[in-house]
């Protein structure tokens, strides 16, 4: 029996269980996926569910949206991604989260803009801007592309094989 069966046991008998991990994510989107992406976004927030708590939240572009982004991640560190942001491998990514549960992080707001991206000021309000790399990403993509990220740590800090390693 291998780590991720014991994992999947214990999460089965209660054990283990999203609500008893201390890392929450809460993914902050400026507008609403369609088509593929709306499923490919509704398969990975399930997935996650499984090994933290998660929710995905849509704010309506416009003029309001930075102060409806500000109100939804009120208490939660907030992570912009930003083509500014800093960009690192998934070990690194995994090595944050181990970091954030130790600490005051551990309740994360990832928060992807519109299409003009983020506002100066609303970067300097938050404690960490990231980059999916440096290539451009349509909106959609994007938010794939992190809740994939965030799906590949979680499961690898709960015991499943990351074939990186």
């Amino acid at each position: 029996m291998c780590l991720g069966d014991i994992f999947r046991r214990l999460r089965g008998t209660g054990g283990i269980s999203p609500a008893d991990r201390d890392v929450k994510h809460r993914v902050i989107t400026v507008g609403r996926p369609s088509g593929w992406a709306k499923s490919a976004a509704e398969e990975f927030v399930k997935r996650i569910g499984g090994f933290s708590e998660i929710e995905l939240v849509h704010v309506k572009e416009g003029a309001r949206q930075t102060k409806e982004i500000l109100e939804k991640s009120e208490g939660w560190q907030r992570v912009a991604l930003d083509e500014r942001g800093k960009a690192q491998s998934t070990a690194d990514w995994k090595r944050e989260f181990d970091r954030r549960e130790r600490g005051p992080g551990a309740k994360t707001a990832w928060i992807l803009g519109g299409a003009d991206g983020h506002e100066e000021g609303f970067l300097q309000q938050c404690a960490e801007v990231k980059s999916l790399g440096p290539q451009t990403l349509s909106h959609d993509l994007a938010l794939v592309t992190l809740l994939e990220q965030i799906y590949r740590v979680e499961s690898w800090r709960a015991g499943h094989p990351y074939h990186r390693e």
